[in-house]
């Protein structure tokens, strides 16, 4: 792919070129975007351009006339996002004594676009990628030959931090990386919820004690409380041929001998999940996902403000928020097999 950025000279001489081949104002405007993609012009100012040609005005550079002249360099712009990328526009503007808007302009005059930091995912091999690429085949012709996602009860266990860092937003050029961000101290105060739902809501949830962690004897419990919640919350499951089918992840205390043999006991099936697979996840991709952003930069005090708050939170979303995750599923496992059993955007 070039990595060439037209300046809005070029596109504006590109639009006195289409405007002598008889092209419209529109069709023009589809040909910059399939060449340049978002560097494009809109639409409108293709038109205001054409209007122009038809006049006879075809000056393609008196759209900077009267403009004030340019108040800083775009080294200097550069110099800053160089040592320190995260920095907002307002921040850059400060230390170029220049309005927020100057700088809005120049990092898109240089191309820049602004990236979300992303966490590093495990690294793959080769068995785990074909795994994770065999257990997507497997599962996305079940569900084409009929669906099964309204069955799907899925959960899984996230650190809940008394203090959440932000990830940070760095301005780059298209297609390099943006800046990483640490996570949150491992060894800070923190609180493990635990959460099972499902594509109408929250089923169950249980907000572990500070120091208190999931172990065998904790999720077979939970085992058992999800189906009392099941018994009172989807009572519809009772009534159907086909009962739940339980997604989670391969932890041990999952996978424990006497854990199966209590979900075997409630009739559920074990929907196969590839291991190290985060982005197949609805808890991760979806939920947490979410739930992470809501948390980035709270603080909490005690252990009950994190409770009230997961309370509130949970009770805000509506239904759609937890259909939307669950039927995701077909779509992710389609681009699991598309790249190959590799993470994917």
């Amino acid at each position: 792919m070039s990595s060439f950025v037209p300046t809005n000279y070029d596109l504006r001489t590109a639009l006195v070129f289409c405007y002598h081949l008889k092209k419209t104002a529109a069709e023009s405007h589809r040909m910059l975007v399939e060449a340049y993609g978002e560097h494009a012009l809109g639409k409108t100012q293709c038109f205001e351009w054409f209007k122009k040609f038809k006049s006879g005005d075809f000056d393609v550079r008196n759209e900077e006339r009267g403009k004030p002249p340019k108040k800083f360099a775009d080294n200097g712009l550069q110099a800053l996002l160089d040592e320190d990328d995260t920095q907002t526009q307002q921040e850059l503007a400060d230390q170029l004594n220049v309005t927020q808007k100057a700088v809005s302009n120049r990092l898109k005059a240089m191309g820049k676009i602004q990236k979300v930091g992303k966490w590093v995912p495990h690294e793959l091999n080769e068995r785990q990628q074909e795994n994770r690429k065999t257990t997507c085949e497997m599962l996305l012709d079940r569900y084409k030959r009929k669906s099964f996602l309204h069955r799907i009860v899925t959960g899984d266990e996230k650190w809940i931090y008394f203090e959440n860092p932000k990830r940070r937003k760095s301005w780059v050029n298209p297609g390099e990386p943006s800046t990483s961000t640490a996570r949150p101290n491992r060894f800070g105060k923190k609180t493990m919820l635990c959460v099972w739902w499902d594509q109408k809501g929250v089923i169950f949830y249980e907000l572990l004690k500070p120091g208190e962690t999931v172990n065998i004897d904790r999720y077979q419990q939970q085992m058992i409380d999800l189906n009392r919640a099941l018994r009172e919350k989807r009572p519809e499951y009772g009534k159907r041929q086909h009962k739940v089918i339980l997604l989670h992840d391969n932890a041990p205390s999952h996978t424990a001998k006497r854990v199966r043999e209590t979900i075997e006991a409630f009739s559920w099936e074990i929907l196969t999940h590839a291991a190290y697979s985060p982005d197949l996840a609805p808890s991760d991709y979806h939920l947490f996902a979410s739930l992470g952003h809501a948390l980035a930069e709270l603080r909490f005090n005690s252990y009950e403000n994190v409770r009230k708050w997961l309370d509130n939170w949970f009770a805000s979303k509506e239904e759609l928020f937890f259909w939307r995750g669950i039927h995701k599923l077909p779509e992710r496992w389609e681009k699991c097999i598309n790249s190959n059993g590799d993470y994917f955007e």
